[in-house]
């Protein structure tokens, strides 16, 4: 089974990167070497390709910042989200609806951090948290089973066309 070197940190996959061009540098067969590292056969001769450029050479291999808009929230903020989605109720703060929603945990970010963020964002960071969309452990204790047959009855002929 081969690796995937987009799951390295940055900083794992330039030492890799350095360790292997430095070991083909020394005789072994980049074949070889790559082999040991579990990546697929053509990926040493990339680094190869690129460690060999004029004017650029081994920093070629070299991690490069990640591009990109920056967090909006710190990590530290991240887990006071956590803290206060898990286990908690929003009432507890001061909102008016009883279930967690992204819609609801966007109102408490910009309430407390002055950050708005839209629903998408807090569902991805929701999601980064660990904290998923959960069912309910059990039913409500004011379902009415017949009610709901009745109501479900109603619908269907309602949207039958009648022949």
């Amino acid at each position: 089974m081969k690796r995937d070197g987009r799951t390295f940190d940055h900083q794992t996959l330039e030492a890799i990167r350095l360790m292997a061009i430095e070991r083909v540098r020394e005789g072994e067969r980049p074949a070889d070497v790559i082999a040991s590292y579990g990546f697929n056969r053509t990926t040493i001769y990339k680094w190869i390709n690129a460690a060999l450029k004029p004017g650029v050479g081994i920093n070629a291999l070299r991690s490069t910042p990640a591009t990109g808009r920056p967090p909006t929230l710190t990590p530290a903020q991240e887990r006071q989200v956590f803290r206060w989605v898990n286990g908690r109720d929003p009432r507890q703060y001061g909102l008016d609806f009883g279930l967690w929603t992204r819609a609801i945990v966007a109102q408490l970010i910009e309430k407390k951090f002055g950050v708005r963020l839209g629903t998408t964002a807090v569902g991805a960071l929701l999601a980064k948290l660990g904290l998923t969309p959960q069912k309910p452990l059990q039913r409500a204790y004011q379902r009415d089973p017949e009610a709901i047959e009745l109501l479900a009855a109603r619908h269907l002929s309602s949207n039958c066309p009648s022949g």
